[in-house]
């Protein structure tokens, strides 16, 4: 009978997978629900506390994209995605990496209401890297996007003010100009 019992016991911790919260940003105590994907058991633990802690699947985490947003329709939302290399202060910079990071929800809906009489808000990303510059450009994998489609990236200054960035949309790829780690809102002109 013990054999039995130690043996059911292996077997539930061998075959279960833990169930992570984490404390909400700005509600001390609050947990926030953490929704692991199917295929999220890559093998390595710290890999999915890493998307836990960015508020991420495992396959955005591993992609450096972001696929989906909160108070967004994932119907409308534009993935996006960034690989190695960028130009910083017109010095390209091949082995860099922009993070790209989920939006904060109270930056979402400012999109929304700056997205208001100027188009449909496609996505809205958090990029940051931990080198210094004035100006650096990066390029976004936009799957979809077509050549001269009317995107116009914007570029958060305060809660209040966002500016339109120098932006060049090619198929499958919006590349912008930016002057800060920021979030950056993507809208398509109707």
């Amino acid at each position: 009978m013990k054999k039995l019992i130690a043996l059911t016991l292996a077997g539930a911790m061998i075959f279960s997978m833990p169930v992570m919260a984490k404390e909400g940003v700005g509600a001390p105590g609050a947990p926030v629900a953490v929704y692991l994907e199917a295929d999220s058991d890559i093998g390595v633990p710290a890999e999915t506390v890493r998307a836990i802690e960015e508020d991420k699947t495992i396959s955005e985490h591993m992609n450096n994209a972001v696929v989906d947003h909160w108070a967004m329709d994932p119907e409308d939302v534009q993935d996006l995605a960034i690989g190695k290399g960028a130009v910083l202060d017109g010095v390209a910079a091949p082995g860099l990496t922009f993070e790209l990071l989920k939006p904060e929800l109270k930056r979402v809906y400012a999109a929304k209401e700056l997205a208001q009489g100027k188009g449909s808000l496609l996505a809205v990303a958090n990029v940051h890297t931990h080198v210094g510059y004035g100006t650096a450009q990066i390029t976004f994998y936009a799957p979809g996007v077509k050549a001269g489609q009317a995107i116009t990236v914007y570029q958060r200054v305060t809660d209040d003010n966002w500016v339109a960035v120098p932006t060049v949309v090619a198929d499958d790829h919006v590349t912008v100009d930016i002057t800060d780690n920021t979030h950056l809102a993507f809208i398509e002109a109707k």
